[in-house]
């Protein structure tokens, strides 16, 4: 019960006390007015005037507790209105209550779906990231072993075109050294056109094996000449012939002419006809000890 309901029980408990002391009053009043009349009848002729004044008196009093009386009924039917009127609201209010309680039921339900979801989802998104990034890892591990065979391969290819290169000079330094012998047993070592070593065309020596570099410059058309970034001090001396090539495409050989510490010159011979050399061309002695 509400407050405002104790204060209407107090209400109705403190009219029904005063109701019930009036009618006590009134009754009280009563008896001793037929006691006061059995006397005063006796005494009738002496006191008839002060008994009329008294009675007047009397029933004006009995007019004005009728009359607040009348006035306190009033107020508590009021009060009972009210009350009602208020009992009324506290069941409209409960009714309310409990519709609140329903939909607050039914929310925290959707709540806990909604959440348990959300643990799904969030679990699920969990599963990809770690499927995509354990994807990603064998992509990268796939990826450095392509490059590993792939570098693998561009090795073998640029050592097969320079094994079928200088086996393709080999073949031809066996025909002129055939030729110059022919012409030797006939006494004649230059009558077949060969080359006698210079500074143009030095003998042949083996390079040492695993020096790279690049070509830094190009000699003017026609001359085959290019400079590279290894000279002595990296052991490149006159006469060693190193392998020129760019990407996975064999260029062709390049024999030193000239070194210093830092840089070399030699003249470029190409693999085919059609190609020539590039400043940024790779060059390597060998690739036996190449990593």
């Amino acid at each position: 019960m509400t407050s405002f309901g104790k204060i209407l029980v107090f209400m109705n408990l403190l009219f029904s006390v005063v109701t019930g002391f009036l009618i006590i009053m009134v009754f009280d009043k009563r008896t001793d007015w037929k006691t006061k009349y059995d006397k005063t009848e006796r005494r009738a002729e002496a006191a008839e005037l002060a008994y009329k004044n008294e009675r007047v008196a009397h029933e004006n009093d009995l007019k004005q507790k009728d009359s607040a009386s009348a006035g306190i009924f009033v107020e508590r039917d009021s009060l009972k209105e009210r009350l009602t009127a208020a009992q009324d609201e506290v069941a409209k209010a409960q009714e309310k209550v409990s519709e609140q309680q329903k939909i607050n039921a039914g929310a925290l339900v959707n709540s806990e779906k909604t959440e348990a979801e959300l643990a799904q989802i969030k679990e699920e998104r969990q599963k990809l990231v770690d499927k995509e990034q354990d994807m990603r890892d064998k992509l990268v591990a796939a990826q450095k072993d392509t490059d590993a065979q792939r570098s693998l391969a561009v090795n073998a290819d640029i050592q097969a075109k320079s094994l079928l290169s200088k086996n393709t000079n080999l073949l031809r330094q066996l025909e002129e050294l055939t030729v110059k012998l022919r012409d030797a047993e006939q006494g004649g070592p230059q009558l077949a056109g060969g080359k006698p070593d210079s500074v143009l065309y030095p003998p042949a020596k083996v390079a040492p094996p695993g020096v790279r570099g690049r070509v830094t410059q190009v000699g003017r058309e026609g001359t085959l000449l290019a400079q590279i970034n290894v000279g002595s001090d990296s052991g490149i001396t006159a006469g060693n012939v190193l392998i020129v090539y760019r990407g996975d495409l064999y260029v062709g050989d390049l024999t030193i002419t000239n070194t210093e510490p830092k840089v070399a010159v030699g003249k470029f011979t190409p693999a085919k006809r059609s190609m020539a050399v590039q400043v940024d061309d790779a060059v390597i002695t060998s690739f036996t000890s190449a990593n």
